[in-house]
């Protein structure tokens, strides 16, 4: 059986027919770095939907029974479906073209060598996790080279291991992963460690009023009340330096 080594080199290695490398897709995640993906994805599925209540009049009947009045509710937030696979079987990430293109293609087939394929499949898990500085999962952008593909949170992860060594590391796995979108007003307030939607604490400075300190953490030096109400201070002139003042969550 002959071996089309340039095919096969465009496959192992993201390379498209005309030689020039593809864009690997890429989760940048909030406060980390960047997960690339070992292999790009086959397809992307994007889903949304919208809310609405169905009313029946009563008073129509026989052949006008079946219409409705709609009324609109909300709209849901997008979900966006990738199934990643990783492969560390045969080392494919480690060779570059000169490698594949030449005779010295087949012996590196050959060497099967692996490393654990858990460390890649890892940093995909990492994003379900709570950061501990931003107090939550990160919010993350996929991009695949131009194509701004989905901002949102990791909220599913199914992991299926599938190719083992004889020692018992995975080799091979493939990661069912969900994304629910995150809206532009979301992410500026999560994303900000600052942001009146994080409870913190904060220590008074000289010159500091209730007024200014809201001003700083909110934005609005009107809401200083919800400082002093936190702190149980009830002369707001009262306020010494060096006091740990708790700034309490604004909620919607």
């Amino acid at each position: 059986m002959s071996l089309n080594k340039a095919r096969v080199a465009s496959e192992l290695l993201g390379l498209g027919t005309g030689g020039a490398a593809l864009q690997r897709l890429t989760i940048e995640r909030e406060g980390g770095d960047p997960v690339e993906a070992l292999f790009n994805p086959s397809e992307l599925s994007v889903s949304g939907s919208t809310s609405w209540d169905q009313e029946q009049p009563a008073s129509y009947s026989g052949a006008n029974a079946a219409a409705v009045e709609l009324e609109f509710r909300s709209v849901a937030a997008q979900t966006l479906s990738i199934e990643l696979f990783f492969d560390t079987y045969e080392s494919r990430a480690a060779m570059s073209f000169k490698d594949a293109v030449v005779s010295l293609l087949p012996t590196v087939l050959s060497e099967r060598q692996a490393t654990d394929v858990r460390r890649y499949t890892e940093q995909v898990a990492q994003l379900a996790e709570v950061d501990p500085d931003l107090h939550r999962p990160p919010i993350c952008d996929l991009r695949w080279g131009a194509f701004d593909i989905f901002t949102g949170v990791l909220t599913s992860l199914d992991q299926r291991f599938t190719l083992f060594l004889e020692d018992g590391t995975p080799v091979r796995a493939t990661l069912s992963c969900s994304f629910l979108g995150v809206s532009l007003e979301s992410q500026r307030r999560q994303g900000e460690l600052h942001s009146s939607d994080v409870a913190k604490t904060r220590l008074v400075r000289r010159n500091d009023t209730l007024h200014s300190i809201a001003a700083e953490e909110y934005r609005d030096p009107a809401l200083w009340r919800h400082i002093a109400k936190a702190n149980g201070i009830v002369n707001p002139r009262d306020l010494k330096p060096g006091t740990v003042l708790t700034i309490p969550r604004l909620r919607p």
